[in-house]
């Protein structure tokens, strides 16, 4: 044999046992909850991904389709890991959302006392002199006081009882809006590690795969073209590994603004995109989101507050009691006189006909406001549901279907490589295809999980908009741009100085 047959089979032989060494030996993936470790610096070494390995022959064989799309990058072996419990401390601790909200109630509270007190009572000093002064010279002191009728100050606080109630149930949804948020970009920053972990033995491979098919080349054992689609395919995966870097970045900053920790140091978080997801059926999910919603209590709580108002208006005509006790003295007769005044105001022209015509018509608009809530709810809900199965199928497609066919279709290219059926560029072609669907398993698996955080967190997200402005966004319904559309309405009304100068339109 010649030294250049010799070469050619030695290549072959070298590249077939590279490409097949690590990433066929692989079993069904399996479903399991993982359990998220406690706050801890992890110093074990990073897991190494033997599914896609296809130039190592030093890996195990023992693996499967899920350790591949899951393994941590490797220098996040000596960052800190952060458990999504603590997340959530650190949130609800320090998001100023909240805080803004606790205060809001605490100044209905203050509301409330203050419009329940009596009015307090007026004390003067009065003097009178007469042209003449022999005849006539007083002066005295009166004390008068107003007497509230007709439970008017009860009927005040019982108005304020359900503006807090009201508060309360906002700072409850402003609640479940930051945790909600905080575990939709908990499980993005979860599906970016993992994706950097994957592009990055992406990359490894496609380099190594250009040095082989290069020096292959330079033997004239491959043409030209296949270089090339080799090089083409190195360059793709390096891009796919910046934008999954750069994606990472961005979760991370995302997460840390939401929690209110911006300058935190960067971690790692613990978890699983494979988590089990129980199966979620309408029915269900919607009878959970009407009878829990934070947004439907409020709604319900402004008719109490409407019905409430209603009943203070109607009692308002009637007059309240003034009384006004005179003591003077006249110097000249030393004298001394004490008079008692009473007034009321006569109804006569005004009985307040006004604003219980106006209470009427807030009762009228709050009912109808309930109906619109329950309806905007049910709109979100139809749209996260539609994501949810969505992303359900495509995880059980993946997962069952394609990422099996993408590695036989593979094991089938690399086999008739070594027979000399295929050239390179077929295997190039199907490594990629495998990649490719190995990468979107793991962006099924985040969308999947961030839908079911949304739908099981009652459609309550933007965490760092005010609670009421939340509240109204939200409340809105129909997508982003309609949220938008009911921000600009807001900004543009009267009480636009009360508006915070930023907000969160987006889901």
């Amino acid at each position: 044999m010649t030294r250049l047959t010799i070469f050619r089979t030695l290549s072959l032989a070298i590249l077939a046992g590279l490409i097949t060494s690590s990433l066929f030996a692989q079993e069904t993936p399996s479903r399991g909850r993982a359990k998220v470790t406690a706050v801890a610096a992890s110093k074990k070494p990073a897991n190494v991904n033997p599914a896609i390995a296809t130039l190592s022959p030093k890996r195990s064989s023992k693996t499967n389709i899920e350790q591949m799309v899951h393994q941590e990058p490797a220098n996040d072996a000596l960052q800190p890991t952060l458990t999504l419990e603590y997340l959530e401390q650190l949130a609800l601790s320090n998001n100023p959302t909240l805080a803004q909200a606790a205060a809001a109630v605490d100044a209905d509270r203050g509301l409330y006392d203050q419009v329940g007190r009596y009015p307090n009572p007026q004390v003067g000093y009065l003097r009178s002199d007469n042209s003449r002064g022999d005849q006539s010279q007083t002066q005295g002191v009166f004390v008068s006081q107003e007497f509230v009728t007709a439970g008017k100050l009860k009927k005040n606080r019982n108005i304020e009882a359900w503006d807090i109630q009201r508060l309360s149930w906002d700072a409850e949804a402003q609640r479940m809006r930051v945790l909600n948020d905080l575990k939709i970009r908990y499980y993005e920053l979860l599906g970016a590690q993992r994706a950097v972990a994957l592009t990055h033995d992406l990359d490894r491979i496609a380099s190594e795969g250009y040095e082989l098919t290069d020096r292959m080349s330079r033997a004239k054992q491959v043409s030209r073209k296949d270089l090339l689609q080799a090089k083409v395919q190195m360059h793709t995966v390096r891009l796919n590994l910046r934008e999954a870097e750069h994606r990472h970045d961005s979760a991370w900053n995302q997460l840390t603004v939401l929690i209110g920790v911006p300058d935190m140091e960067r971690a790692t978080v613990a978890g699983q995109l494979e988590e089990e997801v129980a199966e979620l059926g309408w029915d269900e999910c919607w009878t959970q989101l009407e009878s829990n919603s934070p947004q439907m209590h409020a709604a319900l709580t402004r008719v109490q507050f409407a019905r409430s108002e209603l009943e203070r208006e109607s009692v308002e005509s009637i007059p309240n009691l003034s009384v006004q006790v005179v003591a003077e003295r006249d110097r000249v007769t030393n004298s001394n006189t004490v008079s008692t005044l009473f007034s009321v105001p006569v109804p006569i022209f005004n009985r307040n006909q006004g604003n219980i015509t106006r209470a009427q018509a807030e009762i009228r608009q709050a009912n109808a406001d309930v109906e619109r809530v329950r309806l905007v709810l049910r709109d979100l809900l139809t749209d996260a549901f539609r994501r949810y199965k969505t992303a359900r199928d495509q995880v059980s497609s993946l997962r069952d279907n394609i990422l099996p066919d993408a590695k036989e279709t593979l094991q089938l290219a690399t086999d008739g490589y070594k027979q000399g059926e295929f050239g390179i560029l077929e295997v190039l072609s199907t490594r990629q295809t495998y990649f490719e669907s190995s990468l979107a398993y793991v962006e099924a698996l985040t969308e999947l999980q961030k839908v079911v955080a949304e739908i099981n967190g009652l459609q309550l997200t933007g965490g760092l908009n005010p609670a009421e402005i939340g509240t109204a966004l939200q409340g809105a319904g129909g997508g982003v741009s309609r949220q938008r559309a009911v921000l600009n309405k807001l900004q543009e009304s009267t009480s636009k100085r009360l508006l915070p100068a930023a907000l969160q339109t987006g889901r």
